[in-house]
């Protein structure tokens, strides 16, 4: 062995006998972890591409902004090689190359102005800009519920019930299925074609099919003399009306994963990041909001206070899109200057690319990749996109027909008043919006409790709705009150939880397309109740949407991880792994279980979990946020010191105890010949570890080989700090045995 491997600092990092210079080693179990790693496709040896890793190849090629690592000569030597002498050399090579860059990218905030005005613009330009697409996404949705009425007062013999009818129903009935379809098919699409081009290009190709079709809303209405001219002009708008909504649905995966990964790419608003998110989806909101206002405001100026005439009809519904078309072009200009690409989308492509190439693939997605996502992640597909589907069917269905059911509670109100109530709900609805922003990132709060909240939420109420719909008919005030209490929950629950958890819980190659999956889902869900509900009474259509706010309560306890608090970054790590099979040495945070769903923790995906080995592989890594890592692994310490235990009766006494997130048994052995009084067999006692006398020897369930501990003693290495022997006196047993002679232990 040459003797610049023989000071390397990471010499120490390698099995005995291992020779850095040329991977050879000394006996036959080094041979055969060659072999071993032959089969799982690596070479066996040390040779130059596996020194350029440690050397950072790639990292003199690395595109700014982009920092080097430090090569070899700079590691650190402080690495605990106890976590790693267990590894093979292929394993040990293979992780040792599943480096990420910095991903302190976005520029830190400026400091807060004095002024107030100044503060809050700037606090709304953060969020409004990055969510002017779910503004026109909404001003395009909800606009096609809202202008039914107007619909059936310019064309009374095609949407509304004048006979003989001008135009076919079916073809009258499709607009609210086109519409459905059409986004459905821009969430998948344009879901997978942002993962590949870029969350900038997505958001402009959404952007620019929304304004490019939304144009053909705004055609004169023709002269309807023969039978069936109106369903000719009926069908060729509906044809357009397609690929308008298929860049309407392409915004929500751009935007819910252009929000994270910014939120995310901050060291400021990292912790934050489910309020950006659910900020950027609050334009949804105001979207919706503005349409109705634009149509109260029309209906005003043409004095259509009481009655609307046909033309007056034509004319709002013609303009209220017409300004949507505005809005919609001021978006496509700032998206095509001034939008910039997602640094972490950048950082991640640019990580994986490499690792892909180190594997002889230069593709950035490949089949196999797909496959290996979906197998691990299906827990997780399945969870987002049923709680979706579930929201959908309750909130979406409902908007698409809020007009029928107001005019329900509220009978011979004209259209304006249906408008004015109509405003009132969507109001209400965007309170919610804020109070999900406000709370989402709680500690105590979080995605999996507000979401399974709000399910329930609505479950109850619209539960109450359908039980007492005879008798709600004769109180409206009670109707409304329950009907706009379900349009807050419905915010300040699923809707805002579906987006957002959709875009956080997969790791960011993939992230905008299983995004679009879910997302369409949610459509799917939405569709089914457009076709349920225009074929149900209102009271059975109460009762399906309560028993969809069930269903999804139950997905949601079942299946929905809990990322609050989890840095995005750690998900891709571990897709790092799994793309480089060595997803069972996966330690780190991703598999933690307080991270992981119901399902996900009895199918033991937290088995590997241990934060002192992911210390380490990050040690080995040049991980660039060590420090954050360091400082979360001392708080799991301290939480691991302060746990209580509680006594069962044998002796030596056993007590299984929670460290660092893992079960551990604990022995403890009386230092005294009598217990303290506080600690009696016997009686369950929860005891703190200071001021009682015991030792305590911690041992994992998960305990390793004899050999490798053997090893390590046979090295001179030090314990594992997961087995500890602890000996604790308290003051009044130290003078006990000051006074008498100690008891043999």
């Amino acid at each position: 062995m040459s003797g610049e491997a023989a000071n390397s600092p990471l010499r120490h990092l390698l099995p005995p006998g291992r020779d850095l210079e040329n991977g050879k080693g000394d006996n036959k179990e080094d041979e055969e972890g060659q072999q071993a790693a032959r089969n799982r496709g690596g070479n066996g040896r040390l040779d130059t591409d596996s020194r350029d890793t440690f050397g950072g190849s790639f990292q003199e090629d690395a595109p700014a902004p982009y920092d080097a690592a430090p090569p070899l000569s700079r590691a650190p030597s402080t690495v605990h090689s106890v976590h790693l002498r267990d590894l093979k050399p292929g394993d040990l090579f293979a992780i040792s190359r599943l480096r990420i860059t910095n991903r302190d990218l976005e520029e830190p905030p400026p400091p807060p102005h004095r002024n107030p005005v100044v503060r809050a613009l700037r606090w709304w330009r953060s969020w409004a800009l990055p969510g002017a697409g779910m503004f026109i996404e909404a001003w395009m949705i909800f606009a096609i519920g809202n202008i039914k009425p107007l619909l059936a007062i310019d064309m009374p013999n095609c949407f509304g019930h004048q006979q003989p009818y001008s135009c076919d129903q079916t073809a009258s009935d499709s607009v609210t299925y086109v519409e459905v379809s059409g986004i459905i098919v821009g969430m998948l699409a344009l879901g997978f074609f942002a993962d590949i081009i870029g969350r900038k290009w997505g958001s402009r190709l959404a952007s620019t099919t929304m304004l490019a079709w939304a144009a053909s809303t705004l055609w004169p209405q023709q002269q309807r003399k023969p039978r069936g001219s109106t369903s000719v002009q009926l069908a060729s708008q509906t044809h357009c009306f397609l690929p308008t909504y298929a860049g309407v649905g392409g915004e929500y995966p751009v935007a819910s994963s252009s929000a994270a990964e910014k939120a995310e790419g901050s060291k400021a608003m990292r912790r934050r990041r489910g309020e950006a998110v659910v900020l950027v989806f609050s334009q949804q909101g105001w979207g919706n909001l503005a349409n109705t206002l634009c149509i109260v405001l029309l209906l005003v100026m043409q004095g259509a206070t009481d009655e609307v005439t046909p033309q007056q009809a034509n004319i709002t519904w013609r303009v209220q899109f017409a300004v949507g078309t505005a809005i919609c072009l001021a978006v496509v200009v700032y998206r095509w200057t001034l939008l910039q690409e997602s640094k972490v989308w950048k950082a991640e492509r640019h990580d994986v690319a490499e690792q892909l190439a180190q594997k002889g693939m230069r593709a950035h997605h490949s089949q196999q990749e797909y496959k290996l996502v979906i197998r691990y992640y299906w827990p997780r597909v399945f969870a987002t996109s049923l709680a979706w589907a579930a929201g959908g069917f309750a909130f979406y269905g409902q908007k698409l027909f809020q007009a029928q059911f107001i005019k329900m509670v509220v009978p011979g109100a004209t259209v304006l008043q249906q408008m004015l109530y109509i405003l009132l709900n969507n109001g209400v609805a965007l309170v919610g919006y804020y109070c999900a922003a406000a709370l989402i990132d709680r500690p105590w709060c979080g995605r999996m409790r507000m979401q399974a909240g709000g399910f329930f939420m609505l479950f109850l109420l619209f539960l109450l709705q359908g039980a007492l719909f005879s008798t709600l008919e004769n109180h409206s005030g009670a109707f409304q009150l329950l009907y706009y209490l379900s349009s807050f929950f419905a915010q300040l629950g699923p809707n805002c939880t579906t987006f957002l958890t959709a875009g956080e819980v997969y790791p960011t190659g993939v992230r905008s397309f299983f995004h679009g999956i879910s997302a369409a889902a949610g459509k799917v869900g939405a569709l089914a109740a457009a076709v349920l509900f225009s074929n149900i009474s209102p009271r059975a259509a109460f009762y399906a949407s309560a028993g969809a706010g069930l269903a999804g309560l139950l997905v949601t306890l079942g299946f929905l991880p809990d990322t609050t608090g989890l840095d995005l970054h750690e998900i891709d790590r571990m897709n790092r792994y799994l793309l480089a099979d060595q997803y069972s040495n996966y330690r780190g945070e991703a598999v933690n279980p307080r991270y992981l769903s119901l399902f996900e923790r009895w199918r033991r995906y937290d088995a590997h979990y241990h934060p002192e080995a992911d210390f380490a592989h990050k040690e080995l890594q040049l991980h660039p946020h060590l420090q954050e890592a360091a400082e979360s692994l001392a708080s799991l310490s301290r939480q691991a010191s302060l746990a209580s235990i509680r006594l069962s009766p044998g002796s030596p006494s056993s007590v299984r105890l929670s460290l660092f997130g893992r079960p551990s048994s604990v022995q403890l052995t009386p230092r005294s010949p009598k217990p303290p009084s506080s600690a009696r067999l016997g009686r369950p006692a929860s005891v703190q570890l200071t001021p009682v006398s015991f030792e305590l020897q911690l041992t994992p369930v998960a305990t390793r080989p004899a050999s490798a501990a053997g090893q390590r003693l046979a090295l001179g290495q030090p314990r594992a700090p997961s087995s500890a022997h602890l000996s604790q006196r308290s003051p009044r047993m130290q003078r006990q045995e000051s006074k008498s002679p100690r008891q043999p232990e």
